[in-house]
């Protein structure tokens, strides 16, 4: 069987989700907001306090039985 590398890809659901980003400007850092496990998280790269914010993302669902957000 013969597979093309031009398949079409599939349409990925995107929705506006809750994040944390790095403030710190020379950091790119950021992460989900329902994938945290504290409610102020600290950047992982600089280990600065990250801010609140929202970005269109694919849609993932957290199905952990810890996480209760």
């Amino acid at each position: 069987m013969h597979y093309s590398k031009k398949r079409p890809l599939e349409d990925v659901l995107q929705e506006q989700t809750a994040i944390w980003s790095c403030p710190n400007e020379n950091c790119k850092g950021w992460m989900r907001d329902n994938f945290t496990f504290s409610s102020t998280p600290i950047c992982s790269q600089c280990q600065a306090k990250m801010v609140k914010g929202e970005r269109m993302l694919a849609a993932v669902l957290n199905t952990s039985p810890i996480h209760s957000k």
